[in-house]
């Protein structure tokens, strides 16, 4: 009877030390996903003259289904990104990086319509995957030297614009249409505004405003637009580590559940 519990113990131990490799194995395989995803990610926002960039990304997994780009255009423009696949896991890390390729490639195509780009962009998908995921997406082409912004709003959260010289120091860039990766008819549109000196553009994901702190408060849209009201006038940088800090602070012990992704743009003040 001894020797039968013994051969028992033997067979469990050898089980669980097999499902510990496994798990070591899995885990090392996500490292090293979340190590070649990042590395898609721009290293540094670029320089571009009268202009400052900020961005930041924190994945809640060692993969993360959010992500930022900026694309260097013709004629001096320059393309930026920030999108939101709505699921975790592989399975959006996945088609993050399908995403990101697909719109890099009809950005180059159509440098000065995002709406055509993510059309195309949202056509291919669609052809390529079975996987039900879609990404929201926002895309702008900036052309720096007027301060206009052409751009098209796939389903994401609109940004915001601050400008302390305004009437209306905070208001939203209008227009959103649906996700890519939903439906295969969709056709978007595209807009243009002008960006002013001294103004601030912020462009942020669901695990902004979807944080959580240890009392399950949300953070929410209300508390980042005054903490973004508290640093008009400041830089890119600045509003950007301000954010962070403060929603660090707010989530505390918290496990963080989503990506967040922030993503600043500031126009220099004249004056300065």
């Amino acid at each position: 009877v001894q020797r039968e519990r013994d051969l028992q113990l033997t067979g469990y131990l050898n089980q669980a030390a097999r499902a510990v490799r496994v798990v070591c194995t899995r885990r090392k395989e996500l490292e090293l996903a979340g190590r070649m995803q990042a590395s898609l990610l721009p290293e540094n926002p670029p320089a571009v003259d009268g202009w400052q960039l900020a961005a930041s990304l924190w994945p809640a997994r060692e993969t993360s289904g959010d992500f930022y780009d900026f694309i260097p255009l013709p004629n001096g423009k320059l393309g930026i990104i920030i999108a939101d696949v709505a699921d975790k896991g592989m399975g959006a890390a996945l088609y993050m990086a399908l995403s990101r390729t697909l719109i890099r490639t009809y950005a180059t195509d159509y440098p000065d319509r995002p709406d055509l780009a993510l059309n195309a962009a949202n056509a291919r998908i669609l052809a390529d995957t079975q996987a039900h995921l879609f990404v929201t997406v926002f895309y702008g082409i900036l052309d720096p030297a007027s301060g206009a912004l052409t751009y098209c709003n796939a389903g994401h959260h609109p940004p915001y614009l601050l400008n302390p010289n305004a009437p209306d120091p905070v208001r939203a860039v209008p227009g959103r249409g649906l996700a890519l990766g939903v439906i295969e008819d969709t056709k978007w549109t595209h807009e243009t505004l002008r960006i002013p000196p001294g103004t601030l553009m912020l462009m942020y994901t669901d695990g902004v405003v979807d944080a959580l702190n240890p009392l399950e408060e949300r953070f929410g849209a209300e508390q980042m637009l005054d903490i973004a009201q508290e640093n008009l006038g400041c830089s890119a940088r600045d509003l950007r580590d301000d954010l962070l800090t403060r929603l660090q602070q707010f989530i505390g012990d918290e496990p963080q559940f989503d990506d967040i992704t922030l993503v600043a743009v500031e126009r220099a003040d004249r004056q300065q």
